[in-house]
């Protein structure tokens, strides 16, 4: 497996849940980690395969641009389990990640229903050459078109780098002071979202009319503690012990031969085919609220529910 980074709190989180999943399957592990190089992604797969691996999972974060090693290990009769992000081009035996898409709708009927319908948003984009930052930015967007017209976006791309999303979001405050809704595409961007607001004496409870309505991606611990002591106010969790637990899973059967068709799983999520030669296996990913509420159609969870993987990390 090759890590995509180790500087944020989610891809850490799956880094620890590994080395379990990889015992529970069976599997003797050879971990890399290309810190979200592409460069050293090929590179940490050309050794791997010298090493005799027999299937791989990989989490590009630049979804373009892994192309060329997905068509060598075709070649080469090596499955490829994808996590998190889906290639743009090329062949993978299985992507398992949840449905982005549907985080962008999440928070847009988060913000939409908060606001009535009306004021500033602003939406702290990941890096739109990943297929995640792209979903979660169309569907906020076409959602918040189609269902709240009355409310400004203004979209600032961050390239998941937190110090960007930062000075972004404090050049929009001040062009903006009237913003009263933030959506971090994920928890990158946290701790400096939470010390802009804090310096213009925008951090204040939810009952506050100076609040400002965050909404994020993830579900780290410390996002649910923060929602939990009213610093933010949603958040969509990203389940990384899934990620790890059927990424491994997916290529013990691969090394097994097995296959899989569209379909319900038997784990509350749906194989869809993407393409011909693709198929994702799209985990859920519930809304957290602080009140549990429904917003929209979209049902959510308090910070405390037990199946949140951030309420389960220990350690």
């Amino acid at each position: 497996m090759d890590y995509p980074r180790s500087d944020t709190d989610f891809w850490n989180s799956f880094i620890k849940y590994v080395p379990q999943f990889g015992t529970e399957n069976g599997l003797d592990l050879k971990t890399t980690n290309s810190q979200n190089d592409i460069s050293k992604l090929t590179a940490n797969v050309q050794s791997l395969i010298s090493q005799g691996v027999k299937g791989l999972v990989l989490a590009p974060q630049d979804t373009a641009a892994v192309a060329p090693t997905l068509q060598q290990l075709t070649a080469k009769k090596i499955p490829v389990v994808m996590v998190d992000t889906r290639p743009e081009q090329g062949e993978a035996y299985m992507v398992v990640r949840a449905d982005n898409r549907a985080y962008g709708e999440k928070a847009c009927k988060f913000l939409g229903e908060k606001l009535s319908g009306k004021g500033k948003v602003i939406m702290l984009q990941g890096d739109l050459a990943s297929i995640n930052g792209r979903d979660r930015t169309e569907a906020f967007n076409d959602c918040m078109k189609a269902d709240y017209p009355g409310i400004t976006v203004f979209g600032e791309a961050t390239n998941w780098d937190g110090a960007v999303a930062s000075q972004k979001l404090q050049t929009q405050l001040t062009a903006n002071p009237d913003i009263k809704g933030v959506y971090m595409q994920s928890s990158f961007a946290l701790s400096g979202t939470l010390q802009v607001l804090k310096q213009r004496g925008l951090l204040v409870p939810p009952s506050d009319p100076k609040h400002v309505f965050v909404i994020s991606n993830d579900g780290i611990p410390q996002e649910l503690k923060e929602i939990a002591a009213g610093n933010i106010d949603a958040t969509v969790s990203q389940p990384a012990d899934l990620y790890a637990k059927y990424a491994l899973e997916y290529t013990k059967a691969a090394i097994d031969g097995k296959t899989f068709q569209p379909g319900p799983t038997d784990h509350d999520s749906t194989i869809v085919q993407v393409r011909p030669g693709l198929l994702e296996d799209q985990l859920s990913a519930p809304l957290v609220t602080s009140d549990g509420a429904t917003y929209g159609d979209v049902p959510s969870v308090k910070p405390d529910d037990a199946s949140l993987w951030g309420n389960n990390l220990g350690g």
